[in-house]
């Protein structure tokens, strides 16, 4: 719309103009972790997160003293309101929430008195302590510096339940009400959050088997052991997926105690604890990182977000109805997480339009004749059947589209870049004069355009498949960039 120009960061809306309802001058609201590069074409990959973590769009944490922050909190609040909404009338929601952020909007009245407290240092310290104690036990013991290694998918023990427990709303860990934030929640595919799931599964979960060794290892050696660590160059590459060497203390190297998504990491970040832009991170140190990390990312940060989403409910409904779904079920249901647009299909292209199978005449006939027989646009639409060169040329061009590509499609026909089996199918219409001609394509006056309210196509003839693909992703990305351009107007 008028006023609102599009940001290059699709984690950001740049919002300007006093007619925009959340109105600022010229600023980018981050409210997204982004998952797609500055280009807006290629998803960031992450081998860093757990493998049963789910997908999804995840707030960027802030501090709540961020200048922006009522502006973003303004911005959920209004999300709020459409997620309850979409539920009350039956429609999908149009972002594909992660489930960690909708656990975090069921629980929301807790949010509002979970203290920020130091648990984090002490659990941490404690660790440190009880290793540095033991090293006056036995302080002569020798151990295999082999121990020390990381490896892939090496499993976090004691030490990493206890930097989960943190985020625990719950007493009783065996009740089905425990809501507890953990290591699989960390965003993804948020390439930069990622990197604090990594280094607790290889780096973290190292030192704490160094910890575990009996006999205890003397000072000397658990330095040595600490550093090898620090220094095996495998851990790009084993650790985060990278496709070069690189060490942790390398990799590490200006990282700072404050908010791990900051670029500066300096005086200007936002703190995890006191002084932290002039603490470095070390292998040392790092557990302790990792827990104030997972604290900012997965509570302190986004706890204004939750609770403004979860007023934005309340908005339509009482927010306490949300827990009787799990949020795989919101994600799935409402926001439309359980679509297959990344692995379709030819039958799976096919089953989202409305069509007849095989009339026998050729598509140009079969407009003139639906228009001939007094019918309307609905009926035209099913006289594309399988064996329309458009229907085979349309199908074509969706099964070697990019995912990206396929969701702006479906933004472009129906509004929503979801597809969901019982949904309405989509009808294509071919675009003809009054006589009933089918019109081939012309610009301006006769380019694919659609009826998003009736979940309707309409497009002109094309000579080659080359120009129908040309056009066809011409139009939805501009469609994409520049709302309502497109739009049929008959």
């Amino acid at each position: 719309p008028p006023g609102v120009p599009k940001s290059k960061n699709p984690a950001a809306i740049n919002l300007s103009g006093d007619d925009h309802p959340f109105a600022i001058h010229e600023q980018k609201l981050p409210l997204w972790i982004p998952d797609v590069d500055s280009s807006r074409t290629v998803v960031i990959p992450t081998p860093r997160a757990d493998p049963s973590s789910s997908l999804g769009v995840y707030p960027r944490p802030l501090s709540p003293n961020h200048p922006q922050i009522t502006e973003v909190k303004q911005q959920f609040r209004f999300m709020g309101r459409l997620f309850a909404g979409a539920i009350r009338d039956s429609f999908m929601f149009p972002l594909p929430l992660s489930c960690a952020f909708l656990k975090l909007v069921q629980q929301a009245d807790k949010l509002k008195d979970c203290p920020v407290s130091s648990v984090a240092f002490a659990a941490s310290d404690m660790y440190i302590e009880d290793a540095a104690r033991a090293l006056t036990t036995h302080p002569d013991q020798d151990h295999d510096m082999e121990d020390a290694s990381f490896e892939e998918n090496s499993p976090t023990g004691v030490p990493r339940n206890d930097r989960d427990s943190r985020f625990s709303f719950d007493e009783d860990p065996n009740s089905p009400s425990t809501i507890g934030m953990l290591s699989k929640d960390l965003p993804r595919p948020g390439f930069l959050g990622g990197e604090i799931y990594a280094v607790e599964s290889f780096v973290c979960s190292a030192l704490d088997r160094l910890d575990k060794m009996a006999p205890p290892l003397s000072g000397e050696q658990l330095t040595l052991h600490q550093q090898k660590i620090g220094a095996d160059t495998s851990f790009a590459r084993v650790a985060l997926g990278k496709n070069y060497d690189c060490s942790f203390d390398d990799y590490f190297k200006d990282r700072t105690f404050v908010d791990p998504l900051d670029p500066t990491q300096g005086e200007c970040a936002m703190p995890l604890c006191e002084n932290g832009h002039v603490r470095p991170v070390s292998v040392q140190n790092v557990r302790e990182w990792v827990m104030l990390a997972k604290e900012f990312v997965l509570l302190t940060g986004v706890r204004e977000q939750a609770i403004a989403f979860r007023k934005g409910v309340e908005d339509f409904f009482p927010p306490k109805y949300l827990s009787l779904f799990t949020p795989q079920e919101l994600q799935r249901d409402v926001c439309g997480g359980g679509d297959n647009v990344d692995e379709w299909t030819e039958s799976d292209i096919k089953a989202l339009f409305n069509m007849k199978e095989g009339s026998g005449i050729d598509e140009a006939s079969a407009a003139v004749v639906g228009m001939g027989g007094g019918v309307g646009a609905s009926s035209l639409a099913r006289r594309f059947d399988v064996s329309s060169w458009t229907m085979k040329s349309l199908f074509r061009t969706l099964k070697n589209a990019s995912p990206l590509d396929r969701r702006s499609f479906l933004s472009f026909v129906t509004s929503v870049p979801i597809a969901r089996k019982g949904m309405s199918k989509i009808e294509v219409v071919p675009i003809v004069s009054s006589s009933g001609e089918f019109l081939p394509l012309q610009d301006p006056g006769c380019l694919p355009r659609a009826n998003t309210c009736a979940r309707r196509l309409y497009l002109p003839k094309f000579e080659t498949f080359e120009s129908f693909e040309q056009v066809l992703w011409a139009v939805v990305r501009q469609e994409c960039k520049f709302k309502g351009f497109y739009e049929w107007r008959g």
